[in-house]
Formats: structure tokens, sequence, C-alpha cells
């Protein structure tokens, strides 16, 4: 191959290779100014204790890359202590409005790079900061810190301390448990003294008492004599429950049986009554009828029907009954006075006979009476 053409080939490769680094350093943001890449420098100022941050960082808005951090300047390079000023280049085709500031990142636990984030508040006014000198607060954030917030911070520190009291509070808790555990046998606590001195049962003599307990039930069950006993009283006790059983099923049948008489007699008394209540009003309709029959008559007294209404009406024969009545006064007068004299003679004179006057004698009570 010729020297020319060889040439050739490697500069039209040299040509090549710079292009191609040229679209890689616009696409990763590290191309120069004056490749017209980045259109206008933001400042973002008041920065202090800057790490994390260098040439070629991101910078959003509001999570959207803008442009990439150009380079880094002390605000006063006599007084380090002022903070740090950020030189961004933003992207030609954004704007910032003036009430945004910005909030730099750092790595995250010393991994990865850091960013810067513009934040524009909901509501603020879309006024665009002037391209030229333009500047915005900002200051310096953890990732850390926003997700672990200060609130959560003091709710971890107010439940540390809750924690401490706890602790605090379950110590006596503690000791009364481990004192009611402790191995303390029934002999100890017997001891005199043992109390004064704080050697008091607990759950372990307990546990020993049941135990002894348990020995002397086995103890007396295990004798022959106690078992048969205790089998004779366990054979009484179902006998007993058989007993009972058949009481109170007997119990059942005769109460069902009284309730059924009860139940019987009641419909009977309720037959019973409906009769006498018919008779009661045949009765009252007898009554009725009589009622109206001595009304009928009572009418026809008033009315001078009848002999008895003759009699109430005629004057005559109301005369004559009074008479007849005064008459038969007299009479019963004169039987009376005859009734007294023979009582007192003690014989009645019936009549005349030869030999003389002819007494029937009778008996008077009070006097011996004798006859002729």
């Amino acid at each position: 191959m010729r020297e020319t053409t060889r040439n050739l080939w490697v500069g039209l490769f040299v040509v090549i290779s710079l292009g191609a680094l040229g679209v890689l350093m616009v696409w990763f943001g590290e191309a120069p100014s004056w490749l017209g890449t980045a259109d206008w420098t933001l400042k973002i100022t008041g920065v202090r204790e800057l790490s994390g941050v260098g040439d070629g960082s991101p910078v959003t808005l509001n999570g959207v890359e803008i442009g990439r951090v150009q380079g880094l300047d002390f605000v006063d390079r006599n007084r380090p202590d002022e903070g740090v000023v950020i030189i961004t280049r933003i992207n030609r085709i954004y704007t910032v409005p003036r009430r945004a500031y910005a909030k730099v990142y750092g790595a995250t636990f010393g991994l990865g790079a850091g960013h810067v984030n513009i934040v524009v508040e909901p509501g603020a006014p879309p006024v665009p900061l002037p391209k030229k000198g333009a500047s915005i607060p900002g200051e310096m954030h953890s990732i850390f810190g926003e997700v672990v917030t200060r609130d959560m911070l003091d709710s971890l520190e107010r439940t540390i301390s809750n924690v401490g009291d706890l602790t605090k509070a379950w110590t006596p808790v503690g000791s009364n448990l481990a004192q009611l555990l402790e191995l303390r046998t029934i002999e100890q606590v017997g001891q005199p003294g043992a109390q004064e001195a704080g050697m008091t049962p607990n759950l372990s003599t307990v546990i020993e008492r049941i135990d002894n307990l348990a020995k002397h039930v086995n103890a007396v069950l295990g004798d022959e004599n106690v078992r048969e006993d205790v089998q004779g009283a366990i054979a009484d006790l179902r006998d007993a429950s058989g007993n009972l059983k058949s009481t109170i099923e007997l119990w059942k049948s005769e109460s069902r049986r009284i309730s059924d008489n009860v139940n019987e007699g009641v419909d009977q008394t309720e037959v019973n009554l409906d009769r006498a209540f018919d008779k009661l009003v045949d009765v009252l309709g007898s009554l009725d009828e009589s009622a109206d029959s001595l009304a009928r008559i009572t009418d026809a007294i008033a009315n001078g029907s009848g002999t008895a209404g003759l009699l109430v009406r005629d004057e005559r024969l109301y005369e004559a009954a009074v008479l007849a009545l005064e008459r038969f006064s007299d009479s019963m007068a004169t039987l009376q006075r005859i009734l007294g004299k023979v009582e007192e003679d003690g014989y009645i004179t019936v009549g005349q006979a030869p030999s003389g006057v002819l007494k029937k004698k009778f008996a008077v009570p009070g006097r011996a009476i004798a006859e002729d």
C-alpha cells in the first residue's frame, strides 16, 4: 500500500474517532462549553460543608435532569468558611423559576456520586430566572436524613426512653419473680425465724407440698382395705344414682298423670259450669216470664179485670170483705175463749143424755186426767 493511501486512512480514522468522542461527551455531559451543548450558567450559593459533588454531577429540576455541574469555587477565596458556589451549566431548552432553591446531595454512605436537585414548590409563580448571572440559594442535604426524618428520630428517642423506663419499672418485678422461683424447701421455710429472715413459701414450696400430698394419696389408695372401701363407696354411689334415676322417672310419670287429671278436671269443670250457666239462663228466663205474668196480673187488678180486680175496684165488695174479716176475727176470739174454758175445765160438753149432761174428758198438759 502506498504511503499516501495509508496516511489518508489514518487521518480518516482520527476524524471519525474525534467525532465519536464528541458525541459521547455530549451524551454524558462532559462536553466543554465551547461546543455549545450547555447554553447558560446557573450558580448555586450558600452551600456549606460540601461533599460528594464535583464536575459532571447531574443537576435535576424536580427530578428531571436539566444540566451538569461545571465547577466549584469559594464565595470568598479569602474566607472559605463562608461557603461554596456550585457553577452549573443548564441546557438552553430549560428555564428555572425565580422561587426555586437547590438541594445538594452527597454520595450515600460514601458510595456513588452526588447530585443537585432544584426544587420548585407547588403554586410558585412561573417567572423564570434571567439566563445571565442567574443564581439560586442552596443547602446540603442527606438522603438518609430525608428518609429518617426528625419526627422519626424523636419517636425513636421516645421509644428508647420508654423502654428504659419500662426496664427500670420491671426491675423490682424481675427481682420478685426470681424470689418466687427460688428453691425453698418446706424444711427451710419451717425453721424457726425463717419468716423474719424473709424465707417465706414460694412456688417451689407449693410444688413440694403438692408432691407430698400426691405421695400420701398414693400411699392411702395403695392400702387394700381403703381400696375396697373406695370401690364399695363407688358401687353405692352407682346404685344411688340408679335409684335417683328411677325416682326421677317415676316423678316425671306421676307429674304427667297428675297434670293430665288436673286438665281433665278443669275441662269437666268448664263443662259443668257451662251447664249451670245454661240452667241459670233458663231460670232467669222463667223468672222473667213470671215477672211478666205478675206484671200482667197486677195490671189486670189495677184495671178491674177478674174477681180480684172487682174486689179492688168495687166498694161494696170491699166493705163486705172488711165486715167478713171483722166477723172472722170475732169468731176466732170466741173460739179462743171456748178453748180456754175447755183447757181450764178439762172436758168438753157434747150434749144431753138420759143420765144427764154428756161430757168428754181429754188430757190437758200439766194435769193428771182420768176419764169418767
